[in-house]
């Protein structure tokens, strides 16, 4: 967008940070840790009663009681593995509904945050749009001041051309103005509150390239309008100087009287 202008060389930022999830303790990862180290124990077990099946094969003294307790440890084993996997299958289950629920709660703050700037974006343009139509109520009351002017330009005097600024960057004195008023928007731009350029109206330029990036350089309008008008006067003032001296010239009064009558 072009009211979001920043400085040469800079990269924008977020203006806000936004409510991030919590992040709710796992209880997974320890069944599932404990579930892989009962599956080891359980592959030694499975490992081991070849042996013992063997010995009791060969009926060898003791080789049955120690295959039958074998296999309680196997079947012991099995059985906790099988509860460790119900146990990581809930345990998941409720991890996952935790971080939903937390997501959530982070969307809902985040929605509160989002609403709240909307409505601060809303009154910002109220005032906006209102000191537009001020704005709007203004120039009109500027353009009509300035027809007067030009109908009460004194009788053989002529208004001169003449621009504002320096190289006539404000356009001409009795003209519209526009560019007068752009370069004062931009001049009057705010600096974002992260430090990345400014907030500049999409319509405001700058009065030439040389204060593009260099607001504070820009003299303030109305000082340059009042420069102008100054030298309009002056020049209107010695227009009449001349009429007057013509005038006197011409019907034969001397200098002496001319300063009498003045």
């Amino acid at each position: 967008m072009t009211m979001f202008r920043g400085k040469p060389g800079q990269q924008a930022e977020e203006v806000h940070e936004l409510p991030q999830p919590e992040q709710p303790a796992q209880r997974a990862p320890a069944v599932r840790e404990k579930l892989e180290c009962a599956l080891g124990a359980l592959v030694e077990l499975e490992e081991q009663v070849a042996e013992y099946a063997l010995d009791a094969a060969e009926r060898k003294p003791g080789a049955a009681d120690k295959l039958s307790g074998h296999r309680a440890k196997i079947a012991a084993a099995q059985t906790a593995a099988d509860e460790l996997r119900s146990a990581l299958r809930l345990a998941e289950k409720l991890d996952r509904k935790n971080q939903v629920a937390a997501a959530t709660r982070m969307r809902s703050e985040q929605l509160e945050v989002f609403t709240k700037e909307m409505t601060e974006r809303e009154k910002a343009m109220d005032v906006v749009l209102k000191a537009g139509a001020e704005m709007a109520a203004a120039y009109g009351r500027y353009s009509e001041a300035t027809l007067r002017v030009l109908a009460a330009v004194p009788v053989g005097t002529a208004v001169p051309m003449m621009s504002i600024g320096s190289e006539g960057f404000g356009g001409p004195a009795f003209g519209t103005l526009e560019r007068l008023i752009l370069a004062e928007f931009y001049r009057l731009a705010p600096e974002r509150s992260d430090g990345v350029g400014r907030f500049v109206v999409p319509f405001a330029k700058p009065s030439s390239e040389q204060f593009r990036g260099n607001a504070g350089a820009i003299r303030p309008g109305i000082e340059e309008l009042r420069d102008a008008d100054a030298a309009i006067v002056a020049d209107i003032s010695k227009q009449i100087d001349k009429l007057n001296d013509e005038a006197m010239r011409a019907a034969g009064i001397s200098t002496d009287d001319r300063k009498h009558a003045a």
